[in-house]
Order: C-alpha cells, then sequence, then structure tokens
C-alpha cells in the first residue's frame, strides 16, 4: 500500500523535478544578463576612461604650448631685456637672465634672439652658450615662426607656438617679437623686428615627468602616424602649417576590463546566490539607475555653465575686438588734426589761424584722452588672471579711477585720491587687485546714494588714499565714504558670502567676500570700520620691492 505521506512526497518531487529545469534556465538567462550588463558596462566605462585620457593628454600639450609661449612672451615684452639684447649687446647677462634660468626653471633647451636681419645674436643650448645658428638649427620651419611673430602689432604682440621636427626628435618652438614696453613712434614704424626664440625637446625625460604627474602609461614619442587601437592612443603635435610633426602614444586606462576580470571568477557563485540576492540586486540597480540619473543630470548643469561661461567669454573677445578697431581711426583723426593745425599756421589768416588751431587743439587733445581711455580698456580686458607679478598699487588704483571717474560725476559723487610720489611695489595679479579696488569703490557709491531716514542729503565724497609703511613693510589702501557707515550688527558680517544689506535683485553679496579672498591670497588683511560719516575700508599689503627697482 501506498502511504500517503509518500504520494505527497512524489508529488513534492515531481514539482521540484519540473520546476527545476525553468528555474535552472532562468537562472542562467539571468546571469548571463547580469554578466553582459556588467560588460557593457565596463566596455563603457573604458570608452569613457579612454576619451578622458585624450582630453587630459590634449589639456596637458596645450597647457606646455601656452606656457611656453607666456615664457617667451614676458622676456620680449621688457625694456631691460630689449636694451641688453638689442641696444647694447650683453651676452653675459643673455647667458644669466635668459638662457640659463630659461633652462634651469623651465627646461627650455633651445634659446636664440634673432635680429631685423635675420641673424642669430645670441644662441643657448641648455642654458649654455652656443654658436648654433637659429635657422641652421630648426630649418625652414623656424621662417614661418618668425614671420607669424612678426605680423602680430608692435602695441599688443602675441607669442606663435607650434611644434618642429629635427632629426633629433620633436621640438615645440615659441617666438615672440621683441617689442618696448613702451615704444616709440620711430619704433612702431619699424619693421620687421627681431625675435626671441625658447624651444623645449620633447624628450624622454618630459616624456617620463608627464606619465608620473599625470598618469599615463607607456608614453612614448612615435615620427611615423600610429595606428588608433583600443590599447593604444595617439595624439598629433602640429607645426604651424597643421601638418603634424609627430605623435604622442600612450595606453588608455580600462578600469571597466579590469574590473570585470575580478568580477568573472566569482561568477560560479553567482550560480547559487543569484536566486537569493535577486531581490537585493534589482533594488541595487535601481538605485544605482538614479544616481546615475542624478549624475548625468548635475554634469548636464555643469555642461549649461561651462557653455554660458563660453559665451561671456566670446563677448569679451569682442568688446576687446571693438576696442582694437576704434583705437585706428581715433589714430588717424588725431594725426589730421595735428597736420592741419601746422598747414594753417603755415599758410591761414592770422585772425582764422588762431580760432580754427584752437579748435584743432582741443580735437587733437579730445581724441588723445578717447585713446588713452581705450588704451586702458585694452589692458583691462587682456586676461591677466594667473600671472602674479609685482606691481605698483598707485598706477593700478589710478587706472580704476580712471574708469568710474566719469559714472561717479554723473551721480554727483566726488573722488580724490592721495598717494605718495613713490610707493613700493606688491605682489600678485595685477587685475585681481584692480578688481578689488573696483568692488570697494562700487560698495561706496551704492552707500552714499542709499536712502538715509533723518538725514538732509549730502555731497558724496569717495576718498582713495595710498600710504607707503617702510618701517613695516607694508602698502596699505584706504576707502573712506560719506555714506553714512554700516549698522553696527552687520560689521562681523559683511565679508560673508551672499550676506548683503541692499534691496532684493540689486547685489548677490558676493562682492566684498570675494575681495576678502583676494587679498587673503596675496598675504594681506582688508578690515573694515566706522568713522562719523560712513565707512572705511582698509587694506594692508606686504611691500615686497621698492619702486626705484626694476623686477
Amino acid at each position: 500500500m501506498f502511504n500517503s505521506s509518500d504520494i505527497a512526497k512524489d508529488r513534492v518531487s515531481g514539482l521540484i523535478g519540473r520546476l527545476l529545469a525553468p528555474v535552472a534556465i532562468v537562472v542562467l538567462i539571468a546571469l548571463a544578463a547580469v554578466l553582459s550588463l556588467i560588460w557593457v558596462a565596463a566596455r563603457g566605462q573604458d570608452e569613457v576612461a579612454k576619451q578622458d585620457s585624450a582630453n587630459l593628454m590634449r589639456a596637458v600639450t596645450e597647457g606646455i604650448e601656452r606656457d611656453l609661449g607666456q615664457l617667451v612672451y614676458d622676456y620680449s615684452w621688457w625694456d631691460q631685456a630689449v636694451l641688453n639684447l638689442l641696444v647694447q649687446p650683453n651676452r653675459e647677462w643673455a647667458g644669466d637672465n635668459i638662457g640659463n634660468y630659461a633652462a634651469e626653471t623651465f627646461d627650455v633647451s633651445q634659446t636664440f634672439v634673432v635680429s631685423a636681419t635675420d641673424q642669430t645674436l645670441f644662441a643657448f643650448r641648455d642654458g649654455v652658450a652656443s654658436r648654433d645658428d637659429a635657422f641652421v638649427f630648426f630649418g625652414s620651419s623656424l621662417t614661418r615662426h618668425i614671420a607669424a611673430a612678426r605680423e602680430t602689432p608692435m602695441v599688443e604682440p602675441e607669442p606663435i607656438a607650434a611644434f618642429s621636427a629635427r632629426e633629433d626628435g620633436v621640438y615645440l618652438v615659441a617666438v615672440s617679437a621683441i617689442t618696448p614696453e613702451n615704444p616709440t613712434a620711430g619704433q612702431l614704424r619699424y619693421e620687421p623686428r627681431p625675435v626671441l626664440l625658447h624651444a623645449k625637446r620633447i624628450s624622454d625625460d618630459l616624456l617620463n615627468l608627464l606619465a608620473s604627474r599625470f598618469g599615463f602609461v607607456e608614453l612614448e614619442l612615435s615620427m611615423t602616424e600610429p595606428l588608433v587601437t583600443r590599447e593604444r592612443l595617439p595624439l598629433a603635435l602640429r607645426g604651424l602649417d597643421g601638418v603634424p610633426v609627430g605623435w604622442l602614444v600612450w595606453t588608455p586606462p580600462h578600469p571597466g576590463s579590469a574590473l570585470f576580470a575580478v568580477v568573472l571568477p566569482w561568477t560560479a557563485l553567482g550560480f547559487l546566490l543569484l536566486g537569493i540576492l535577486g531581490f537585493v540586486f534589482v533594488r541595487r540597480v535601481m538605485w544605482t539607475a538614479r544616481k546615475l540619473e542624478e549624475d548625468a543630470r548635475a554634469l548636464a548643469e555643469k555642461d549649461h555653465q561651462l557653455a554660458q561661461t563660453s559665451k561671456l567669454a566670446v563677448l569679451g573677445e569682442m568688446a576687446a575686438g571693438v576696442v582694437h578697431e576704434l583705437n585706428q581711426p581715433l589714430n588717424i583723426i588725431r594725426m589730421a588734426a595735428d597736420s592741419t593745425q601746422t598747414l594753417l599756421r603755415q599758410h591761414g589768416d592770422a585772425t582764422d589761424t588762431d580760432r580754427l588751431s584752437e579748435q584743432l587743439t582741443v580735437i587733437g587733445g579730445q581724441t588723445r584722452r578717447m585713446a588713452e581711455t581705450i588704451q586702458s580698456m585694452r589692458i583691462f580686458s587682456r586676461d591677466d588672471y594667473g600671472r602674479k607679478s609685482a606691481f605698483d598699487p598707485v598706477r593700478a588704483t589710478n587706472q580704476v579711477l580712471s574708469w568710474l571717474r566719469p559714472e561717479l560725476a554723473e551721480r554727483a559723487i566726488v573722488v580724490t585720491f592721495q598717494a605718495p610720489a613713490e610707493c613700493g611695489r606688491i605682489f600678485g595679479e595685477p587685475a585681481r587687485f584692480e578688481q578689488v579696488i573696483v568692488n570697494l569703490i562700487l560698495n561706496a557709491r551704492d552707500a552714499i546714494q542709499r536712502p538715509r531716514d533723518g538725514q538732509p542729503s549730502r555731497e558724496g565724497e569717495i576718498r582713495v588714499e595710498i600710504s607707503d609703511d617702510k618701517s613695516r613693510d607694508l602698502v596699505r589702501v584706504v576707502v573712506h565714504d560719506n555714506g553714512g557707515g554700516i549698522a553696527e550688527e552687520n560689521l562681523g558680517r559683511l565679508f560673508d558670502p551672499f550676506f548683503t544689506t541692499k534691496a532684493p535683485g540689486d547685489g548677490t553679496g558676493l562682492g566684498l567676500s570675494i575681495s576678502y579672498g583676494i587679498v587673503l591670497g596675496m598675504d594681506g588683511e582688508l578690515d573694515v570700520a566706522n568713522h562719523p560719516e560712513g565707512a572705511t575700508f582698509s587694506i594692508e599689503l606686504p611691500r615686497v620691492v621698492p619702486k626705484d627697482k626694476s623686477v
């Protein structure tokens, strides 16, 4: 006889037998799907890492080009260098201050000074004086570099940087026309101009340095165009004509594949754990998907911000271009006015000559004034951020006041400026220092124009004072206003980000906090205090170089 319990067991066994194959198939399919997803994700991660590696290499090479171009530009735009290189050639000075310094500090392998007649005046190889001729050393490609550098305007020369090939390898060559800091009219008409050249060889040491610093694997230089594969990436080093003269080749990272190789041995364990961890895995996948979606949205927002920043940069470049275009006709008007004035004095009636001469004098003076304003705008539009130097705070403050005085005058605000005849220099970025002065003056302007209950209206006044404390090696800049002062409860929070006492929509609360950060970055201090009529902002900065010494 059959026992009922045996029948139940047989039914359970049959049910298990019938379910075993479908469950095994489902498990296999699920495991295959999971492994496929992991493999696809790994390949996708490999592609992202590959693209990031290519972008990083491109940014690194562009940074090297930019830095070498800036270095040769800094030396070519310097009256002392022009004097010692061209007017009174001083080989020892050139070796110490240009050839040897560039080689030791910036790993410059070749330095040449070429005259206006294409004669090599100075040559340095690895900081040591050499008899090499620049054109013999670099060949015909150097002619295009020098011609391009000479074509840049003297009032604003630009360095020309591109790669050049030789038998012993590839060089990054940067050329800049040597230009006096304050060229005379005769020098402006002088063509062609002498040039300064720096070259950096793409050596094994440089490649090893880049590899260790940025994580490039098996980085090497190839003189023949390599094949683009998954395992090796190339980046073309292009000459001035856009033709590649060499290629940097390296192995991109494969984080996804490496991760998959680690995961693969555990697939056997996945057979046992998949059913148990399926629910947890699905939840984890859903959470990861949401996280990836959030990251994607964040990246999209960053891309949008970068696009907006790019638009602002283009607008800045357009403004600088308009300034450049306006400066030329102003010069023509000024020269025409001067020429007409001369002719009238030679041939005109005495009475008419005096009257017309007076008018032409006014025209000439106004055009000169406009040209000076435009020139100051051109200087302000240049990208000086990141370029630190010792500079004169009096000159920088005068520059700011020349921009702001017209607007302040329209608002009936009187600006006075007091500074010593000779002031010690401070170290930092001139454009950022000017930004601090602009923020403080505009803050004073807003305080003066803010309505004050129960107080009669008064003429606005802003006083800017600079003092040079040689005993403490400090330069102090003070901005006073008669805007009624700052509430005592707000003095301690004035430099906090986004704190503002202005009406909504009138300010972001970032101007003073940014100024505080800039001054702090220059090893200085920015303080605020009230006085009987208004507020006083004081800046104390280290005094690094006396005004009567060149830097």
